[in-house]
């Protein structure tokens, strides 16, 4: 088969690891002109240098060490981070900031893509593992327990505010403007690797911070101050508070990268985010804690629901709601629009199209999961937009391209099958393993698993799909909100209109712009850097 000629040997797997040619400067001390030529040796797995002139005068050499700031700083590489070797935000980091945890206000929350999966392989419905997670960390040291519902609503809201702009920028031709389409910025894994290899896009990457950063911004001015006696302004508050640690748990390990970022603080250097834990660094923090998932707790008052649309957070349906329901305003006596959504290849690739009942496109989105399908998407965005790439191609916008409506927003995330799949979650359990396996052995249901679920192509997929599968149908629970079909996306349209989740919407916009007055709106926003790779012995033109 042939392969495109803008494939590289890096671009043929979902999981990028680092490159071979690391080029982080390390700092030496001068050297004595007296020992100018010195031999290094290894004795006893221990690098030692020898002064050739003092064979007795013997140095032991420091090994070098690569920080997750110095990840993102290095332009060696494009990574996914799954093998930078962290030395940081880590089990033990968190272990030992608790012993020394003084004064300070301990903050966690707990992403829920991160609580679908402890859920599913723990076996127990979340009004119940929910309250023992929280009662266990609280008996560690943590002060406030939240998971990260408010957090991405605001997200979310100011989202769809930034697209607004972008749109209004373009209507107006304001060139100078950022202007559409609009790419999620949600997902660090996807931001680094634009950032890396395809710079000529990032002016279309939402500035938007994630729910991570904004749960920080919550943690650091608003909850850890109140825990701390420090009463909420009515005004804006500009500084983190710096006695308040934050420890955010996210599905991926690409998360530690985003919390690590210098962009990331306030102007006095204070992080919104300590400290990025896993999904599966949870786990094994309650176990060191011999955590019991059949211990009585009391209940909590509200359990997290997921915002309708997608496992990984519902961008997408978060702009098509704000362009249906300003069409709804302005013809409130027409037929309401039309929704087309259309598979491309596979389910990590789809498209939805908006159309007015007289035909015309109001608006054109997709949600593209796996670095497979994003490499089509940057040929595809290339053509589109005209932005010429590090490699110099896909700079003429194509006629074929120009008569077709083009994307005005994309949902775009690392993983396959989006954030329910990411590198930190949950693996399967021995005994689901151990069922799926009978079920194979037993030749259940003529073999119609091994057809519905084909073995993965060789690649980073996170895990087993039927387990994925098991995640996702544990995320949305018996909500039904989410969209994957025409009939499904139309109904919760309306249902967010004039339905039973417009009232939902309506507690959490609430809730969130009773937030958002404490936040000045600039800090709501982040910015991204394009960083030029040098010669890669791996990025190989097939």
């Amino acid at each position: 088969m042939a392969l495109s000629g803008a494939l590289t040997l890096t671009d043929l797997n979902d999981y990028l690891g680092p490159s071979q040619v690391c080029i982080k400067p390390v700092d030496a001390p001068p050297n004595d002109e007296a020992h100018a030529n010195t031999n290094i040796s290894i004795e006893e797995g221990v690098y030692v240098e020898t002064p050739a002139n003092a064979p007795r005068a013997r140095t032991k050499l420091e090994t070098a060490q690569i920080s997750l700031n110095d990840c993102l700083a290095c332009s060696g590489c494009v990574t996914s981070a799954e093998t930078v070797l962290i030395g940081l935000q880590s089990v033990d980091e968190v272990q030992t900031e608790l012993e020394r945890k003084g004064e300070r206000v301990f903050v966690m929350t707990i992403s829920t893509q991160t609580l679908a999966s402890l859920e599913a392989a723990f076996g127990l419905p979340l009004s119940d593992l929910f309250p023992r997670i929280e009662g266990a960390l609280t008996q560690m040291g943590f002060d406030v327990v939240q998971d990260t519902t408010l957090a991405r609503h605001m997200a979310l809201r100011a989202h769809v505010r930034e697209f607004c702009a972008r749109r209004d920028a373009r209507q107006r031709g304001d060139k100078k403007a950022p202007t559409l389409p609009m790419l999620a910025s949600a997902c660090p894994g996807w931001v680094c690797y634009a950032e890396k290899a395809h710079s000529e896009l990032l002016p279309y990457v939402a500035t938007t911070k994630s729910p991570q950063q904004m749960a920080g911004l919550l943690a650091k001015r608003i909850w850890g101050p109140e825990k701390l006696g420090i009463g909420t302004t009515t005004g804006c508050i500009t500084t983190n508070h710096s006695n308040v640690y934050h420890v955010a748990v996210m599905p991926c390990y690409d998360k530690k990268l985003e919390a690590s970022r210098a962009a990331m603080t306030d102007a006095a250097g204070v992080k919104d985010v300590d400290c990025v834990l896993t999904t599966g660094e949870l786990h094994d923090l309650l176990v060191r804690h011999a955590f019991q998932p059949d211990q009585a707790v009391a209940t909590r008052q509200s359990m997290p629901e997921p915002e309708p649309g997608s496992s990984s957070g519902g961008y997408l349906f978060a702009i098509l709601l704000q362009v249906y329901q300003e069409w709804r305003t302005a013809h409130p006596t027409d037929e309401t629009p039309t929704i087309d959504v259309r598979t491309i290849r596979s389910s990590d690739y789809t498209e939805y199209v908006m159309r007015a009942p007289d035909g015309t496109t109001l608006f054109k989105g997709a949600t593209c999961y796996g670095f497979r399908n994003l490499q089509n998407l940057v040929r595809k965005l290339q053509r589109e937009t005209g932005a010429k790439g590090q490699r110099g191609r896909g700079m003429a916008i194509r006629r074929a391209a120009a008569q077709e409506p083009a994307y005005d927003y994309i949902e775009v995330m690392a993983c396959p099958s989006g954030c329910v799949n990411g590198g930190g979650q949950m693996r399967p359990p021995e005994a689901w393993i151990e069922m799926q396996q009978q079920a194979q052995d037993a030749n259940v249901a003529h073999n119609e698993e091994e057809k519905a679920w084909p073995a993965p192509p060789p690649g980073w997929q996170g895990t087993d799909r039927r387990w994925v599968h098991v995640i996702e149908q544990t995320y949305w629970g018996t909500t039904e909100r989410v969209s994957s079909t025409p009939t499904q996306t139309q109904k919760l349209l309306a249902q967010a209109i004039d339905g039973p989740l417009q009232g939902w919407l309506q507690t959490w916009d609430a809730h969130a712009a009773s937030m958002e007055t404490h936040i000045p709106m600039a800090d709501v926003h982040t910015s991204y850097q394009g960083v030029e790779a040098p010669t890669n012995g791996l990025a190989v033109q097939w």
